[in-house]
């Protein structure tokens, strides 16, 4: 017997481009920050003196020199560390944010193309599912719209194939359909 599963994304990065630009941009944001503080604490340093323990040898030193490697060291980590938290939170708001997104944009495509069947489906613990809910709502009443539309085409097309039918009323039932398109979708400003 097979057992429903959850639907799992299995795209791990939805917008590659704009995700390798944030992650770019956000370390170099970071690298900058850090580079400024490192060259600003390296030149405020620069004419006090340290003393420092070295080869079993307690000496004078430079502020600035003795910092010099330990800072590059510091900053050098903790870019790594930003650059690991920045790739992990890009590709978790991806898939909370830019998921459904994409899987919204895919719906709405295709029902733009015509299918008012299509209806978007979000995972219980996505964002967005207000914006689904309304975008599902408003497909569910262009179809009612339309299928109105259909039914009075219908029925003014079994009226003019009718041998009975009259001209003056195929005419009021025509300008009668002419309103109800008009009254049911607002396509001008007028």
């Amino acid at each position: 017997m097979e057992e429903n599963k959850p639907y799992q994304r299995r795209i791990t990065y939805i917008y590659k481009e704009y995700q390798r630009s944030f992650i770019l941009k956000f370390c170099a944001v970071a690298f900058g920050a850090l580079l400024t503080a490192g060259l600003l604490l390296f030149f405020l340093s620069r004419n006090t003196t340290t003393a420092v323990y070295r080869y079993h040898h307690l000496a004078l030193q430079r502020t600035s020199e003795a910092i010099m490697w330990p800072l590059l060291i510091t900053n050098a980590v903790v870019l790594i560390c930003f650059l690991v938290v920045t790739i992990f939170m890009t590709k978790y708001i991806s898939h909370k944010v830019g998921g459904p997104i994409w899987k919204m944009g895919r719906t709405i495509e295709d029902i733009g193309r015509g299918n008012l069947q299509a209806q978007i489906h979000l995972r219980r613990q996505d964002q967005l599912k207000d914006f689904a809910t309304q975008v599902n709502e408003m497909t569910s009443n262009l179809k009612e719209k339309v299928l109105n539309v259909q039914g009075q085409v219908a029925a003014l097309r079994l009226k003019v194939q009718a041998p009975e039918s009259r001209e003056e009323e195929i005419r009021e039932d025509t300008e009668r359909l002419f309103q109800t398109v008009f009254q049911l979708f607002k396509t001008s400003n007028g």
